[in-house]
């Protein structure tokens, strides 16, 4: 019965799932026909743990998050309404100079993301409890999927307490014991657990697999959408994940992740790992979509996604023109150019600054000689004022002056779900590498080198899967979906990055440069990575921001936020355990991973990185 119970839960998505063959999808709609064996239950709730919004991402939490008032715009990842002359006075000196009032009136769906991590991964338990009751071949078929989903779940916890610090964790899940009200557990000791059971899973698995009958094996491959089944492919994920837990908390626990980094780093992806599943992300243009994915979201508040100067400056790396012989050959893919005459002849590139002046200059003159420009997309006709990509990308390119994230790559595309890049193993690898945690092979430039080139491949690679921009112009294809230049020309670019970072003084600068290079590799895509590392390190450094009149003077110290502050839920239906964490319970509340070195170090430069008037 209680099989049969765990089937009709999972049978409303298992039908839906491609990865099952037709004939059995046809039994299961007739359970008094077809009775599943336990390891096809637990095999499809694992396929749905993968399925869930933290790997797909949510629509609804992606809209709110590109909407003002998210961590977005305050890590300077995205700028808010750059169009808008209301820019600076609504965000900067109504919103900024109060964080309090700005994240509780803006919390875009993070309080969701602390009940989504409780709620959305509740076949990990069914999934723990149904192994629990299995015993020989069952058991043996079947442990994987806990195996496995024990690690999904821990990723996702780590994501959590990087948001929250304190959450309860060693005794959640556990309502089928009659345990509802259970404590906040020390963040430390969250992640350290994680940290063991990570490599205590990673060593274990391959017995595993091997225990199981080859008709098992076969299942795991189908149900199994990350790897297909690929026991190695697992294992080099989770020695990732270990390597960026480790290097997370090394400047708070360094004694502690070196042992578990000299071995993770022994086995680490040699590929992206990307989830390709077009059925779940056919964002198509002109509509919205499907619903429930990141696309649909960004495709609603695409005018919030201008890029700051923060990444700009630091692809574009000359004059407001691309010249593929000195900028960064990710810049095309990465954003959408824009071109006065609708060629190739000239592309240029806009950053948005939180400083003022900069911005109501980009405001009042661009692009050259074409007057005022005050809607987003597209902008060359007072008709066209709309919010949404909606109209060509041949008018998209000619209107838009406002360097936005390129729609191409990242809304109008089959674009692959992510779980973990090249690009980012080899960042943490260069940070292991300059604070010499363990012997990676290479010195810690070498790894920013090889970080540049895996990052170009990987955007040229989200950039070039099928899209549904519709038609557009030769000229307009060649600027949003170039082709991916020559290997000289990436291997100059990554040597040129590879030289700064040689000749940076002192372990901050380079750390500087490397997070630059993380910012850039992972920008909107990986948002709340960019956030936690921003926290973490205090790099890169942002613009400050400044307001309209000498009478505004912001305090720039104030204006970033440390955590998020848990849902108001808690305070009433946890209240005996909350009190105990309430009073670090605050936006100004750094989380455990940040070094007390790093506590009272700014966020901000000095100035604005480029002058406000040319």
């Amino acid at each position: 019965m209680k099989k049969i119970f765990y089937f009709l839960l999972t049978i409303s998505f298992l039908l839906t799932t491609n990865s099952c063959n037709d004939e059995l999808d046809r039994l299961w709609n007739n359970p008094n026909i077809y009775a599943p064996e336990p390891e096809e239950v637990v095999s499809g709730l694992f396929t749905h743990m993968q399925k869930t919004r933290f790997w797909q991402r949510d629509y609804g939490e992606w809209y709110w998050l590109n909407d003002f008032g998210s961590f977005l715009e305050l890590s300077q990842l995205s700028s808010m309404q750059p169009y808008s002359a209301a820019y600076i006075d609504r965000w900067a000196d109504d919103e900024y100079g109060d964080v309090d009032r700005y994240v509780s009136a803006c919390n875009g769906n993070t309080y969701g993301r602390f009940g989504w991590f409780y709620t959305n991964l509740t076949n990990y338990v069914l999934i723990r409890d149904e192994v629990a009751s299995l015993e020989a071949t069952e058991y043996d078929n079947s442990v994987i999927y806990f195996r496995l989903a024990t690690i999904l779940k821990d990723v996702i916890a780590l994501q959590t307490v990087d948001l929250f610090n304190s959450i309860p964790y060693f005794d959640a899940f556990k309502g089928s014991e009659g345990i509802f009200f259970v404590p906040y557990d020390d963040p430390m000791e969250i992640y350290k657990s994680v940290i063991e059971e990570y490599k205590s899973i990673a060593t274990e698995l391959p017995g595993v697999y091997g225990k199981m009958s080859d008709l098992a094996k076969t299942t795991f491959a189908t149900q199994d959408l990350f790897f297909k089944g690929d026991i190695n492919k697992w294992v080099q994920y989770i020695n990732a994940e270990t390597l960026k837990a480790s290097v997370r908390i090394s400047g708070v626990a360094e004694d502690f992740v070196k042992p578990y980094l000299a071995e993770a780093v022994k086995n680490l992806p040699g590929e992206d790992f990307t989830f390709a599943c077009p059925y779940l992300n056919a964002c198509r243009i002109g509509t919205s979509g499907n619903g429930g994915i990141i696309q649909r979201g960004l495709w609603e508040n695409y005018y919030m996604m201008a890029i700051p100067d923060v990444l700009m400056t630091r692809m574009n790396r000359g004059d407001d023109s691309y010249d593929i012989n000195t900028d960064d050959p990710r810049l095309p893919v990465i954003a959408m150019g824009f071109t006065p005459d609708g060629t190739t002849d000239r592309v240029e590139y806009y950053g948005i600054s939180g400083d003022w002046e900069r911005n109501r200059y980009l405001r009042i003159t661009l692009p050259s000689g074409g007057g005022r420009k005050w809607n987003v997309t597209p902008q060359d006709n007072p008709a066209y004022n709309v919010l949404y990509p909606s109209y060509s990308m041949d008018v998209m390119v000619k209107a838009c002056p406002w360097t936005l994230y390129n729609p191409i790559t990242y809304i109008l595309s089959e674009t692959p779900l992510y779980i973990n890049s090249v690009a980012e193993n080899d960042l943490f690898l260069a940070e292991v590498a300059l604070k010499g945690l363990a012997s990676t092979g290479k010195t810690a430039s070498a790894h920013i080198n090889d970080a540049v080139k895996h990052s170009v491949d990987f955007w040229y690679m989200m950039n070039h899967v099928p899209n549904y921009a519709g038609d557009m112009s030769s000229a307009t294809a060649a600027i949003v979906t170039p082709p991916k230049p020559d290997a000289s020309i990436i291997n100059r670019y990554a040597n040129t990055v590879q030289s700064e970072f040689d000749a940076a003084s002192g372990a901050e600068d380079k750390l500087e440069i490397l997070m630059q290079q993380k910012y850039i590799h992972m920008n909107y895509w990986g948002a709340y990575e960019c956030f936690a590392e921003l926290r973490r390190t205090r790099h890169p450094k942002l613009e400050p921001i400044t307001c309209v009149g000498s009478s505004r003077t912001l305090t720039n110290q104030t204006m970033m936020l440390e955590r998020y502050i848990l849902p108001p839920s808690e305070r009433t239906t946890n209240y005996d355990e909350y009190i105990k964490v309430a009073p670090d319970d605050h936006w100004d509340k750094p989380i455990f991973w940040v070094p007390q070195n790093k506590i009272t170090e700014t966020y901000f430069l000095p100035k604005a990185i480029k002058n406000p008037l040319p």
